[in-house]
C-alpha cells in the first residue's frame, strides 16, 4: 500500500514538473515571437518612411547629402566619422511627410550639443541636455525607427 502511495506521489510530482517546464518554455517562445513581430512592425514602418541624411559643416556651411534613403548603418557611420571638435549639423529629413519635417542634431564639444525638430510651422528643441555624440546618434536612430516611437521617448518644446 505504501508503495502505491510513493509511486503515485512521484508520478504526480513528475507531471507537475513537466507541466511547469512546458508552460515556462511556451511562455518564452511566445515572448520571442512577440519580439520578432514588434521588430517586423518596426522594420515595416521604417520602410514606409524615406529619410534623407545630410551634414552641414560649420555655421552656414555647405550642406552635403549623405543618403537619400538613410538606414541605421549609414547614420552610425556618419556620426562616428564626424569631427565633433568643430560645429556640425546632422539632419534627417522625412521626405514622406506633408510639408517639411526634419530632425537635426548639432553642435560641437566646445559649444555643446542640441537637437531640434523643424517643420513648416514650428521649431522645437529637446528639453534634456545632450552631453555626448553617442546620445545624438541614439536620437537619430530612434527617429529612424518611427516618429511615434521617437516622440514617446523624448520631450521637445
Amino acid at each position: 500500500m505504501n508503495t502505491f502511495l510513493i509511486i503515485g506521489t512521484l508520478a504526480l510530482l513528475g507531471i507537475i514538473t513537466l507541466s511547469s517546464f512546458y508552460t515556462k518554455r511556451k511562455s518564452l517562445t511566445r515572448d520571442i515571437e512577440r519580439s520578432k513581430i514588434e521588430e517586423t512592425r518596426s522594420e515595416v514602418r521604417q520602410e514606409q518612411r524615406t529619410l534623407k541624411l545630410t551634414v552641414t559643416k560649420g555655421f552656414g556651411g555647405d550642406e552635403e547629402t549623405i543618403s537619400e534613403n538613410a538606414n541605421s548603418e549609414v547614420i552610425v557611420e556618419t556620426m562616428q566619422s564626424t569631427n565633433w571638435n568643430n560645429f556640425h549639423i546632422v539632419q534627417l529629413e522625412d521626405l514622406n511627410s506633408k510639408g517639411f519635417k526634419a530632425l537635426h542634431v548639432s553642435g560641437s564639444f566646445k559649444d555643446g550639443f542640441a537637437s531640434g525638430l523643424v517643420t513648416d510651422d514650428d521649431h522645437i528643441l529637446l528639453v534634456k541636455e545632450i552631453k555626448t555624440a553617442d546620445q545624438m546618434t541614439e536620437i537619430l536612430l530612434d527617429f529612424l525607427k518611427g516618429e511615434e516611437f521617437w516622440r514617446n521617448k523624448y520631450k521637445y518644446k
